[in-house]
């Protein structure tokens, strides 16, 4: 299925059906959760997201879209620094492009291999997959066709061996920039762990529905159980008011797509939040779709706001996903900021809260320019079971170097997500690895997870820009007082053996939901 997007419609209640089953269902309304927290009906099946060698670590893929393979400028390629109880574990480390052994193609310049990334174990054996996306892949299709690569895990970690390709389903062509944003979840919590594909250059999204091992294996054409591709989605188009486009239809105003997945409407199946971007009014927002079934995905609602980043927490511990939007411009606030908006069983987007730099107990002080809010992150930094929000603000001006940028940490609580007890981290923190440096833009990415293990989620930074373009990351862990600088650790390009490719570490992270 590939469902259309049509976010300048800010009242969109159609439900696009699978194959020729038709248009069915209305607005989801569901009783309250009986649990404190939103989580779902059951773990999906298999190991952790990003846990490649199934060690019970999660490990870090760091895409570098624009590095350089052999010769071949922006070709692109993914690092992976794997966990350990003691953090990252740099001195166990793989890179890993088109040019790898067993990956399907070959590194072509402006590919943008590791745009996007996304992980689950989809063939449930153990070891988490990673998803790679390259949307600008030139195919039979056309010119910046997009596709995306399934790398198999195991037990020494992420492998090309029978690494997969997969190219746009449904009337595939040139400049839709397939594998642009993923997202994967159980969204029809079937307890098989799904994936969608945002593709911009058709103002569409595509719901891969993941039927389990013994399902694709039964379909499958290769010699390897359970490692086939899922059932191709069917083309469906949905736009209000007038007649359906043709499913390949190019549609130029659609500049990005940023993806999210949680349990917004606590029926405990994950939700999806699709941010976007255009060219016309409304230029940004997101939309809810809700209720995946074999048979329809619902659109829950829409709501037209500033948006550069997107993620989904339980902030308030109701049993309810709000979603917390990043706007990187100064129009709700001086230097960016965050609005949350509540969650509720009908999905009303009623309910929001703004956050900037000069909300109470916020550290530090707005200043125009600061782009608050252009990454965020959410998960348990400090294991009260309410989510918490890392910021990123990476032209945020630090001892007087310019663009150095920061992130911050904003604490969910009974009342939601506020100031209370928040923190700001750069590298001129005590205790944290380097200095601040201009241009660094530290906070350009944000992601959290719980990469030693404790129970406590730990806060990874990018800088893309450290060291001209080789980049860096600084990772603090998690504890029930917050980020600490104790243990932290800061590198980049050197230390994972990229120096010099333009690989600016950092720029893009792997992260879960």
């Amino acid at each position: 299925m590939k469902v259309r997007v049509f976010s300048r419609t800010l009242a969109v209640t159609a439900v696009t059906a699978l194959g020729a089953a038709g248009v069915a269902g209305t607005v989801h309304a569901s009783a309250a959760p009986s649990t404190a927290q939103a989580a779902v009906k059951a773990a999906p099946a298999g190991a952790k997201p990003y846990d490649f060698n199934g060690d019970g670590y999660p490990d870090l893929a760091l895409g570098s879209p624009y590095g350089t393979v052999g010769s071949l400028t922006t070709a692109g390629f993914v690092t992976i620094v794997y966990g350990s109880a003691s953090g990252p574990n740099t001195a166990k480390k793989q890179v890993i492009s088109q040019d790898t052994a067993g990956v399907p193609g070959v590194a072509e310049k402006a590919d943008h291999f590791g745009f996007s990334l996304t992980s689950f174990d989809y063939d449930e054996d153990g070891y988490a997959d990673l998803i790679v996306g390259a949307p600008d892949e030139d195919t039979t299709a056309g010119s910046n066709a997009g596709s995306e690569t399934i790398l198999w895990g195991s037990s020494s970690g992420l492998t090309g061996s029978d690494s997969q390709a997969l190219n746009e389903p449904d009337s595939p062509g040139a400049d839709h920039r397939f594998g642009y944003a993923l997202v994967a979840a159980d969204f029809d919590g079937d307890g098989h762990t799904d994936w969608v594909d945002g593709v911009p250059g058709i103002n569409a999204f595509y719901p891969f529905h993941n039927p389990g091992p013994p399902a694709v294996a039964a379909k499958s054409t290769t010699t390897r159980p359970g490692r086939a591709l899922p059932p191709a989605p069917h083309a469906q188009t949905v736009r209000k008011g007038k007649k359906a486009a043709t499913a390949a239809a190019a549609d130029s105003t659609t500049t990005g797509f940023i993806l999210a997945a949680g349990d917004v409407d606590g029926d405990g199946k994950p939700d999806l939040v699709l941010g976007w971007q255009q060219t016309v009014a409304p230029t940004s927002g997101f939309d809810v779709w809700h209720n995946f079934t074999d048979t329809g995905i619902a659109h829950a609602n829409t709501a037209a706001t500033s948006l550069n980043s997107v993620a989904v927490g339980d902030f308030d511990g109701d049993g309810y996903g709000d979603i917390a939007v990043g706007g990187a411009d100064e129009s709700e606030g001086v230097g960016g900021h965050v609005k949350v908006y509540k969650g509720d069983a009908d999905v009303t987007l009623g309910t929001t809260t703004t956050l900037t730099q000069d909300s109470d107990n916020v550290p530090e002080t707005a200043v125009a320019g600061d782009r608050f809010g252009y990454s965020v992150a959410a998960g348990d930094v400090n294991k009260d079971g309410k989510a918490d929000l890392a910021v990123g603000a990476p032209y945020k001006t630090v001892t007087s170097q310019s663009h150095a940028g920061e992130f911050f940490l904003l604490y969910g609580g009974a009342s939601g997500l506020t100031g209370t007890a928040s923190q700001a981290v750069s590298q001129d923190t005590a205790g944290v690895p380097g200095a601040a440096e201009a241009d660094d833009e530290l906070g350009w990415t944000v992601n959290l997870t719980d990469v030693n293990k404790d129970g406590y989620a730990d806060v990874i930074g990018g800088a893309p820009k450290e060291n001209g373009t080789d980049g860096a990351v600084t990772y603090l862990g998690g504890t029930a007082s917050g980020v600490t600088a104790t243990g932290s650790q800061g590198w980049g390009a050197g230390t994972l053996g990229v120096t010099g490719l333009d690989a600016q570490i950092g720029v893009r992270q792997g992260r879960d939901g």
